[in-house]
């Protein structure tokens, strides 16, 4: 079906290029995430190649239209311990004092395909070898950056 559309799509932009219209066709086959990003699931991942704190990696996320990584699902978890490398990301998740444990996007985290174990004084997640854990926001971390994949090439 996808071939199909695309054909379809590659015909009538060959007839209106001739009939004076841009030629839009390279646009349709572009790499939707900037250089250095993977996309997933309609979203593109920066993943560090530098370490900072846990604010110095979501400043870096802001300053490219991105947030830190919302670790929505279990499939999401798998690509992410995939391709993250061994050193430990930051992800967007934080817990202000006396506050419940938060997602950069606002949302509430509630414990469903993983269990994030917290101890005092720790504020901040961040994935390790095999799963997510939490630390103090000092600690220095990679990160991983996440925005939707049209808002990149728009």
């Amino acid at each position: 079906m996808t071939v199909i559309i695309i054909l379809i799509l590659a015909i009538l932009f060959t007839e209106r290029k001739n009939e004076g219209c841009p030629n839009l066709l390279p646009a349709v086959f572009a790499d939707p995430c900037p250089k250095g990003w993977l996309g997933y699931q309609m979203k593109c991942y920066y993943f560090s190649v530098n370490e900072g704190n846990w604010t110095s990696g979501n400043s870096h996320c802001s300053s490219h239209n991105a947030s830190l990584a919302v670790v929505g699902s279990q499939e999401t978890l798998d690509f992410f311990l995939r391709y993250k490398s061994p050193p430990d990301h930051w992800i967007g998740l934080q817990k202000d004092s006396g506050q419940p444990w938060r997602w950069i996007n606002g949302s509430i985290f509630t414990e469903g395909f993983f269990t994030l174990p917290t101890e005092k004084g720790r504020r901040c997640a961040y994935l390790n070898h095999k799963a997510v854990a939490s630390s103090n926001c000092t600690r220095e971390e990679f990160w991983i950056c996440s925005k939707d994949m049209f808002k990149s090439i728009a």
